[in-house]
Order: C-alpha cells, then structure tokens, then sequence
C-alpha cells in the first residue's frame, strides 16, 4: 500500500529528527527503520533549539514506553550538525535551558549528546532549549541504548523506544488536524508500530552496512546517506525487542565503542 507521506516528512522536519518518513510500504523485512548546546548567546540570533515543554514529552515518553527498554537507564538527546556544517561545528559548542529566571547550563559530551534534566520552574516560564550557534544549525535525535549491548550492536527494542520518544516531541508540535490525518493514514495512533512509517537512525562513524541477526537468519538492512543512517523494521511484529542488529563501520570494518 503507498501512503501520501509529506505531512509525516513535514511533521519530522519541523522536528528535527535525524528521521525520514518514506511513502512506500515495502516488505515487512525491508521496512525501515530507523543532536549540542549552549551558553549566553546575545550576538546570535535566533539561537533557540527547543521548546523546553516540548522536549519533556520525550521524557514522558520514555517513562511510558520504558518497558521496549527495561535495561535502558534514561534517554539522551544527541546534536547532528546540519547540512554544510564545518568540519568543527561541534567545537566550542554549549547548550543551556534559558527561561526568565532559569539558566541551566547542559554538559555536552564530545559526541554532542547530552541528557535534559526535569525542571518546574523552566516548564512554568516555558523555557527553551538555546544554544551558542543560529537556529536550525544542528538537528537532533533521541539515543536509547540498553546496558548490555555488545559494541557494535543496536537493540531493536531501544530503536522503537527512540522512535516513541521522537514521535512524542513531534506531536507536541504538530497541528491537532495534521495529526489527525497522520494517524488516519497509518490507521493507528500509535505510529512507532506502524509500518508504513519509515525512521532512519544516525550513526557517526558511518557504517558500511547493518544486518539484522534473527536467529539463524541474517536480513540486511537499508543503508542510507553515505552511511550516516541505516533503517530498522520498527514496526515489524515479527521481530521481538530484543533482536539485535550487526553494524560494520566504514573505517574499520568494525564497531568502535558505544559513545551514547
């Protein structure tokens, strides 16, 4: 079944989820699954990332849906450099929350991920998540990773987990009537387990290919943008959560230490 899928594009761009919708439905095997921060910043303009109340349903999200990641200790959020971003775009680069009396500055890992702390005064002011660069500089995306994870190897059940937690920010920020008519579309409002809804998930270094590994079999999975993101069955029923999937990386033909 083909889907018109540009309100999902449009709904995970203004989202600035690493993600992409695709509007086929392949086969259930194919189907696809699948961000840095700030300081004072007055000689920046529009520097504002998130909106704070917006980025704590991801957190909502988490809690709710924790049990796809039982062994997973909390959600980080990871900054992806934009398009045509320089080679040194995550040098120098700080986040902080910023509301009318609330200033928290966030510690951002090399990686330029960084977890976001519960906060009742910065939900009450609204706060934003601001950082020292222009807005829509980086994008971003939700990072699940279970303890027990082999390098090398992502769980499917921490993808569809990120996936919840991605989806739930999108939705905060999506028009009441555009969502009706995602969910419509994919005949579900729950859209993680849909699988006409194809997310794709970062990965720095880029890998050469990504396998799932379901028992015996080994069933290769769609590698995109140069390597920089591969997509995972979400939403395939057949896969349980803790189904693995294989990464190769480009550079060294295997996976370098978990940095998330």
């Amino acid at each position: 079944m083909h889907l018109p899928f540009l309100p999902v594009l449009a709904i995970l761009a203004l989202s600035h989820i690493a993600a992409h919708a695709d509007t086929q439905a392949d086969t259930p095997a194919d189907a696809a699954v699948d961000t840095s921060q700030s300081i004072h910043v007055s000689s920046i303009r529009n520097p504002e990332l998130k909106s704070y109340r917006v980025m704590t349903a991801g957190l909502d999200a988490f809690d709710d849906h924790h049990a796809l990641a039982p062994r997973a200790r909390e959600v980080r959020f990871q900054l992806i450099p934009g398009p045509g971003a320089p080679d040194n775009a995550m040098q120098d680069l700080s986040l902080r929350i910023a509301g009318n009396e609330t200033s928290i500055v966030l510690s951002l890992a090399a990686d330029g991920s960084f977890t976001l702390p519960r906060s009742a005064q910065a939900e009450r002011e609204d706060a934003d998540l601001v950082t020292n660069r222009k807005k829509d500089a980086y994008r971003w995306q939700a990072s699940v990773r279970s303890d027990d994870v082999p390098p090398g190897m992502r769980r499917l059940g921490d993808l569809r987990l990120q996936c919840q937690v991605g989806i739930a920010i999108a939705k905060k920020e999506t028009p009441f009537l555009l969502r009706t008519l995602v969910a419509t579309k994919l005949r579900t409002t729950d859209w993680c387990s849909a699988v006409e809804l194809k997310m794709s998930t970062y990965s720095d270094p880029a890998i050469a290919s990504a396998t799932l590994l379901d028992g015996g079999r080994r069933v290769a999975l769609q590698v995109k943008n140069s390597g920089t993101s591969f997509l995972a069955p979400l939403g395939d029923t057949r896969y349980a959560d803790d189904t693995l999937i294989e990464l190769v990386y480009k550079d060294t033909g295997a996976a370098p230490p978990a940095s998330l």
